[in-house]
Order: C-alpha cells, then sequence, then structure tokens
C-alpha cells in the first residue's frame, strides 16, 4: 500500500556507487541531492513506493526526483528469518533519466557486481553530506542491524550458526567467524 506510515520503518542504505553518484551531483546541484534524500525518507516509511522496473531489472523499484529528470532505484530485501522489521530498501542509482542513462549505468553496475555492495547509511550519508541534506533526519538503525544479508545467510547455512546467535554479531565478530568457519580444513 502506496504511502502507508504504518508498520515497520525500513532501513535505507546506499551502495558505494550510488552515494558516490550522490557526491557528483553534491558538487552540481546540492537542490537535487536534497530532493534525493527526501524521496529516500520516504522509502523508510514506504519501501515499496514508485515503480517496479522490467527487463533485466526485475527486482528494483523506481522513484522520480525532483522535476522528473532524475531515478532513484533500488531494491527491497528482508532478513534471512523473512521478517519484514528489518527491511532495508538499498538504494543502487541515482542519475539522470535522459536516454535512459540510469538504467543503463544500473545494467552496467548489476553486471560489474560480485558479491555484495558495500553500504552507507541513509544517516550516514546524510551526515556525510549536511549542507545538502539539511533539515533530513533519516532512521538510525538499531546495533547488529548493519550485517550484510550474505554474511548472515552463510553465517547461518553454511557455518551453522543458530540465527539468533548471528543477530547479536558485530560485524567484526560476524566477518571473524566467516573467516574461521572458510579457514576449517574440509575432509
Amino acid at each position: 500500500m502506496s504511502g502507508s506510515t504504518q508498520g515497520p520503518r525500513a532501513y535505507v542504505r546506499l551502495t558505494e556507487a550510488a552515494f558516490h553518484d550522490l557526491r557528483t551531483l553534491n558538487r552540481h546541484d546540492p537542490q537535487i541531492v536534497r530532493w534525493a534524500f527526501k524521496k529516500m525518507l520516504l522509502l523508510e516509511r514506504d519501501p515499496h513506493a514508485g515503480a517496479p522496473l522490467l527487463g533485466q531489472l526485475i527486482g528494483y523499484r523506481k522513484l522520480t526526483v525532483g522535476d522528473r529528470n532524475w531515478r532513484i532505484v533500488w531494491r527491497v530485501i528482508t532478513d534471512v528469518e523473512n521478517r519484514l522489521v528489518i527491511e532495508i530498501a538499498e538504494v543502487w542509482a541515482v542519475g539522470a533519466r535522459s536516454h535512459e542513462e540510469v538504467y543503463a549505468e544500473m545494467r552496467a553496475r548489476l553486471d560489474a557486481a560480485s558479491g555484495a555492495p558495500g553500504i552507507v547509511k541513509l544517516n550516514e550519508a546524510v551526515a556525510l553530506l549536511a549542507k545538502a541534506a539539511w533539515g533530513i533526519e533519516p532512521a538510525t538503525e538499531p546495533p547488529g542491524a548493519a550485517l550484510p544479508v550474505w554474511l548472515v545467510q552463510r553465517l547461518t547455512t553454511q557455518a551453522g550458526i543458530p540465527a539468533h546467535s548471528v543477530a547479536r554479531l558485530t560485524l567484526e565478530q560476524a566477518v571473524d567467524a566467516w573467516t574461521a568457519f572458510t579457514a576449517q580444513p574440509r575432509g
């Protein structure tokens, strides 16, 4: 239900590439970045806002920004227990709409992706681009919510660590646990 404020609040995370897009846009026009941040706040309340994409970008969604010449492209993911409590909207790309540039860039990013992308939490992005984001206050993620889904899945399914134990790990502890598991001799 678009525009709904009921239910759990999503935590918006930007890939490093999307954050780089925002930094580049900020140098040219901070107002575009401010508009993009406002749309990202909408995603905190309604991660399924906007419209679904088709073709090679099935599973991703888009929102228009500002004067409709810009797009934010993201996907919605959930935690390994399929709880919507920690629903995360990842913002994948921000860019000009003309000639479908942002979609071409998105397809290129997907083709080049190996593993999970680095992330920047929305509240961190706002702090780093504070001048453009003046007055914008995103949600702060609770401790432990920053573990990448791929790492949680591997620790629970491959390393056999119970999900409730993984949920208590810091990022450093989770990486150490995965490293210890992969270093074990197989036989």
